[in-house]
Formats: structure tokens, sequence, C-alpha cells
């Protein structure tokens, strides 16, 4: 029997299996699910809701905080405000009122952050789970002139990254393996990757880029980190995209974790990024935009014909072709030894 790899169902078998399955159609849906796509678009009277959800299994400090993070920022990828958010919370077997009281805690700080209501989910306590997971719902609002997709990106697109690759996965193995790093990593640099946490929402990333125009498609990277997320857009679009390498901004905290647990920084959970897919003459005023708000944007490619491929150009010039699975490396750090 295939298994399947640790991370996202390969998107092959998405394409054979899930997507073949989706009960009946209905003509209110403007965006179901399909390569790239993290949150649906469904019309209701004279305004559209949007609606995503993620589980968080990786992670283990902070994990009802970023549930919260996480799932509002697939809905503002489409250009839409998180406001509501339900979850099922999961707990191993002789979990006890502090985990619960814990994790709802990091819930209700997040949701505040953001101005987002929690109107409703289940918890329970789970047999054979070692850790806590969470999968959360979140549902938000835009108009319908003003949502965009995943899908959207044309030939001659800028593509544009904001922050650094890798947050989230830089994050967690700091945060819940802060033993394995003792011996390999400075601990100043240790605790300031612990706190790369503050830097996971994208929310206001994807509003002022909708503020600035020109924004043709977004999307959150989130496993498989930055390369997976960049492919995922070039796929949601049927386009080719090029990217450089050295212009993928990595941060120092990133770059020392993941040199020496010798894993690659644009492969690692990548939530907190934001890849923003502009018309070539707002992509200045966008990254400008971005910058004077505070957050970091860098240019690091453009979208091509589908048949010119999807390709990363390295720092040595060499050219790497795209190609799915890409699976997670924080998850071989989760496997080892705590």
């Amino acid at each position: 029997m295939q298994r399947f790899p640790l991370g996202k169902v390969p998107a092959s078998d998405l394409q054979r299996i899930v997507f073949r399955n989706l009960g009946v159609p209905n003509k209110r849906l403007l965006l179901g699910p399909k390569i790239g796509e993290d949150a649906a678009v469904v019309e209701m009277d004279d305004s559209l809701i949007v609606l995503s959800t993620d589980p968080i299994a990786g992670a283990l400090a902070n994990i009802g905080w970023l549930s919260v993070h996480i799932n509002a920022n697939d809905v503002a990828t489409r250009g839409a405000r998180p406001v509501w958010y339900l979850c099922s919370i999961m707990l191993p077997e002789g979990s006890g009122k502090s985990t619960l009281k814990r994790i709802m805690a990091q819930i209700d700080r997040a949701s505040r952050e953001l101005g987002i209501t929690v109107v409703g989910g289940h918890s329970e306590t789970t047999p054979l789970l070692g850790r806590p997971i969470i999968v959360g719902f979140m549902v938000g609002e835009v108009k319908s002139n003003r949502y965009v997709t995943s899908g959207g990106a044309v030939v001659g697109d800028k593509l544009i990254i904001t922050k650094t690759a890798g947050i989230e996965g830089t994050a967690i193995i700091a945060n819940d393996h802060e033993e394995l790093l003792r011996k390999r990593v400075a601990k100043e640099v240790v605790r300031k990757a612990q706190k790369l946490y503050e830097r996971i929402s994208v929310v206001k990333d994807a509003m002022i880029a909708m503020d600035a125009g020109g924004v043709s498609a977004m999307h959150d990277p989130t496993e498989g980190g930055v390369l997976c997320g960049v492919w995922e857009l070039a796929e949601a679009s049927h386009l080719g995209v090029r990217i450089n390498n050295a212009k993928i901004p990595v941060s120092i905290e990133t770059e020392a974790i993941c040199g020496r647990l010798n894993i690659d920084p644009l492969r690692i959970m990548a939530s907190g990024s934001l890849l923003i897919a502009a018309k070539s003459s707002y992509a200045a005023r966008i990254v400008a935009k971005l910058i004077s708000e505070g957050i970091p944007a860098t240019e690091i490619g453009q979208f091509t014909r589908y048949r010119d491929g999807r390709v990363m150009i390295g720092r040595d010039n060499s050219e790497m072709n795209l190609r799915p699975p890409f699976q997670d490396e924080v998850y071989q750090v989760l496997n080892r030894p705590r």
C-alpha cells in the first residue's frame, strides 16, 4: 500500500481523490477547492463570505494562538477581513484543565489582537494522540468587487514576498526543541527565534497591499515553505514563474537554526510571509507602501507562460525546477529525540 508522506496530501492525489468528491454543486460558490486556494468564497446577497479551515498539529507552544492567526491569514489572502472563528480542540489522554485553559487563553488573546469573535467549536480528549491538535475554521467578509484569489496572476506580474522565509517553522523549532538547539545555536539567537511568532499574521500585510492597488493574486505559504507556496500560486494561476534565490529574504535566526540542523529555510513552514502577485506597474508602489507601514517586502520574481516552467535561479546562476511534493522539513526535526 502506498503511504502518504508527512504533511500535505500530494497535489495529484487531491485532484484524483478529494476534488472528485465534493457533494452537490451550488451556484453561490464562487471559489471552491483548488490547488493553491486556501479559502472558499460564497455569495451572500450583496456581500461575500470567505471561509477557511486549517489544523495546527506540528506545534506545542502557542498552539491556540497559532490556530487563530493561521486561519485568519487564509481569509486575508482573499482580501477579506477575518471576523468569526470556530475550532475543534483534541487533547491527548491524561490532559487536564490546565492544558485546556492555556489553549483557550491563547485563542482569546489572538482573537482580541485581530478583532475576531469566537462563535463556537468542540473540545474532547482523544485516544492515541501524542500532542494536542486544533482544527480551526475562520469566516470573513468582503465586498463583491474587492476579493482576490490565488489563481488571478497573469503573465508579467511581479512576485512580492513580505517579511522573511520560514518564520513559523523557525519559531516552532526554537520553542518546542530548545534542548536540541542549546549546544548548536547561540542562546540569544534562539531567544529571538522564539519571538518570531509575533510576526505570524499577514492580515495587515494583505489589507495594505489591497489598499495600494494592483494586486492580482495572494497566497500565504504554509507547509512546504516558500518554495511550495510559490509553486501553489503558479499552479492556481496556470502559469510559470521564475524566482531568484538570492532575493528571498531569510532572517539571521532562521539561517542559523536551519544551517545547524541541515534543513532548507525555503522548505520549512512559512506562515508569516505573504506572497503577492502584482501588476508590474504597481509592484514598486505595493512594496513601498508595505515598507512605510513597517512590513518588509521584497520583489523576488516574475510570472511567465506555463510552458516556460517554474524555476528558481540559484546563487550560482544554476536553475532548479520547482516540482511537488514539497515535504516540510520541520517534520525532520519534530521526529528527532527531544
